[in-house]
């Protein structure tokens, strides 16, 4: 096969992060279909492990005007059939870098978070609001990875752009999980959470509710996977409730099948989310799942409760008996892999492939039920 079709992917880094992620698996698909992946980041560490032959790119200069020059540079060098851009302050490079070519490079704009709140800070983080308010109609498609964060984008965004939006959930399930693996010897109950250690991802809620837990259930712990500036606040929290002995936070890992393979509950307790790929990969492992309403992405993929308890954000006496409950009781573990690979990579990697021009690349097989909308 050979590769005469070439798409660049812009994204600040690929240190670790569920954006980040989804980059690495999308670019896995486009390679098995032929496709020439190019990696654009500002940063040269790399958490995750690239399929051979994408290339990475790593920006020489720091400064917005020299990135943004940079990539520029790299478009018209290259001429790309298509940018795909991952994350806000990516995307807006990737705009006004798209600006006066001589050919037109298709741009496709990803946006994993809700944008609702997000232009309430300071002059800086306003102005960049703006920006994107107004700049956004400049691309030729947007992905938005829930059908909440497409919602937001059209109540948000200046222009009639309601028909460039287009919802692809993240391809997060995690093929051929080994369950017979797991160690179904240990009388302790492990609960599992991963993401950023950041204030988005609840996970100080989540420690007071398992404070609560504790009290009731004294063979459970609480393992935390995942890095982030609230580390020490958090390590804190777990050492002043003298939890020390129950709560482990692990840091970053890729290796996520064993965390999964040997918990017996998953827990999300976001406050926002763009979607919750880590629900997806749970669910991927048959694992019984307790998730915040958070907007957006969690009462999408558990259907409103159908495959997973749902509980208030900020509410840990709530998030404590619905852990406890769910602990309790016993789940269809099929089911909720069935679930899972409804967000499969070679349904999502083909909707992408249609976003970025490429669609006579697409299996033309009907699919059952994929996970894209308009």
């Amino acid at each position: 096969m050979t590769q005469d079709r070439e798409v660049i992917f812009h994204i600040p880094n690929l240190l670790g992060g569920g954006a980040e992620r989804v980059a690495v698996e999308i670019a896995r698909h486009f390679v098995t279909k032929g496709v020439s992946t190019v990696f654009f980041v500002h940063r040269e560490q790399n958490a995750y492990v690239l399929p051979d032959g994408v290339k990475i790119i790593v920006a020489r200069k720091a400064g917005h005007l020299g990135r943004l020059m940079e990539f520029r540079k790299l478009i018209r060098h290259r001429s790309p059939d298509a940018v795909l851009s991952f994350l806000p302050y990516a995307n807006l490079i990737s705009l006004f870098a798209s600006f006066g070519g001589k050919k037109k490079v298709r741009l496709v704009l990803s946006e994993h978070l809700t944008v609702v709140g997000e232009h309430g800070g300071g002059a800086m983080s306003r102005f960049k609001w703006l920006l994107r308010r107004y700049l956004y109609q400049k691309s030729d498609a947007i992905i938005a990875v829930s059908q909440g964060v497409a919602n937001d984008l059209r109540r948000t965004l200046a222009g009639d752009i309601g028909e460039k939006i287009a919802v692809i959930y993240n391809p997060c399930f995690i093929p051929d999980a080994d369950l017979d693996a797991r160690d179904d010897t240990q009388v302790e109950k492990t609960i599992l959470a991963v993401g950023r250690l950041c204030d988005d991802k609840g996970f100080d809620v989540l420690i007071g509710a398992f404070n609560r837990i504790r009290s009731k259930m004294g063979d459970v712990k609480l393992l935390i996977a995942g890095e982030g500036p609230s580390r020490q606040r958090l390590q804190k929290l777990v050492d002043d409730l003298g939890l020390s002995g129950s709560i482990s936070l692990r840091g970053f890992t890729n290796d996520v099948r064993s965390l999964y393979r040997n918990a017996d509950l998953f827990v999300c307790s976001s406050r926002r989310e763009g979607f919750g790929n880590v629900i997806v990969e749970a669910l991927s492992f048959g694992l019984p799942v307790v998730s915040t309403r958070c907007p957006h992405g969690p009462e999408e993929i558990l259907e409103d409760g159908k495959y997973g308890h749902l509980v208030a954000v900020n509410d840990e006496h709530e998030l404590a008996s619905a852990i406890i409950e769910t602990l309790t009781s016993s789940i269809d573990p099929k089911a909720q892999i069935a679930r899972a690979r409804e967000f499969s990579l070679d349904v999502i990697g083909d909707h992408y492939l249609e976003q970025v021009g490429l669609s006579e690349l697409v299996c033309k097989v009907p699919a059952a039920k994929t996970g894209c909308c308009t």
